[in-house]
């Protein structure tokens, strides 16, 4: 980190009614000595300790520096979301640090979201409301990643004032799974999200069979590599010209 060696790549967020771009995952990058090292290489690791949440804190300054420059440069940004662990859920202070680095950098809370995975269920629900219920008051999106990997999914959404439901790319069908369950659950939870009010999007799309599917039963959003794989700032500020669009075959 202090060497600045850990790098935010970001990975576009497709509205597909239009196809233009709707938002952004920070995604980190390590690059050491020239090599880029895979995120799987190092976040285990350093998920094992608190270093985990000086990184988190490090993407989030970093993005919000960009989206600073963006403004600057009379770019309009996207909103950008942010992955934050679950070893934040013991800090009680959590709100207050990231409202720091938000408006530190002077940032418009409307261009930040809070991604926090499935995987904080493994934490006091009324902690996790409280934060979630002050960064909403805070007008900070807040978004549940990876929904349905994890047991207590429907626990999550009623406990806290969520705003997007990210559903996880397990239940995207495919050509080895065409046949099994994973179509009428993907169907019924992207229901569900609509029901709720809330906003939903899909990860891992990569194919113009699955974005079919999603339009197909409501669901305009979607993340992945059929549109974009993660990128280097530079390549992203591309994605922010006037008038792009993706060129998607009907």
């Amino acid at each position: 980190m202090e060497e600045e060696e850990f790098q935010v790549y970001y990975q576009p967020k497709v509205e597909l009614e239009q196809y233009q771009l709707a938002g952004a995952e920070a995604l980190c990058r390590w690059i050491h000595e020239g090599e880029l090292i895979p995120p799987d290489s190092f976040i285990p690791i350093l998920e094992k300790s608190q270093a985990i949440c000086d990184l988190d804190f490090y993407m989030l300054d970093h993005v919000c520096r960009d989206i600073k420059q963006w403004i600057s440069e009379g770019k309009e940004p996207v909103k950008v979301s942010v992955n934050l662990s679950r070893r934040h859920m013991n800090d009680p202070y959590l709100l207050k640090h990231i409202l720091d680095i938000i408006d530190g950098r002077g940032i418009p809370h409307k261009y930040i979201e809070i991604e926090l995975t499935e995987t904080t269920t493994d934490v006091d629900f009324r902690i996790l409301k409280g934060i979630v219920s002050g960064l909403k008051e805070n007008d900070i999106f807040i978004s549940i990643d990876d929904f349905g990997t994890g047991f207590s999914s429907l626990n999550l959404l009623r406990e806290a004032p969520w705003d997007v439901l990210k559903i996880d790319k397990s239940f995207l069908p495919d050509e080895k799974h065409a046949k099994d369950n994973r179509t009428a659950m993907l169907k019924h939870i992207i229901g569900m999200s609509n029901d709720l009010g809330l906003s939903c999007i899909v990860e891992g799309v990569e194919t113009k069979e699955q974005v079919e599917i999603l339009k197909k039963y409501k669901c305009y959003q979607a993340q992945g590599f059929y549109f974009d794989r993660p990128m280097t700032k530079k390549e992203f500020e591309k994605r922010l010209s006037p008038g792009w669009k993706y060129q998607v075959e009907d």
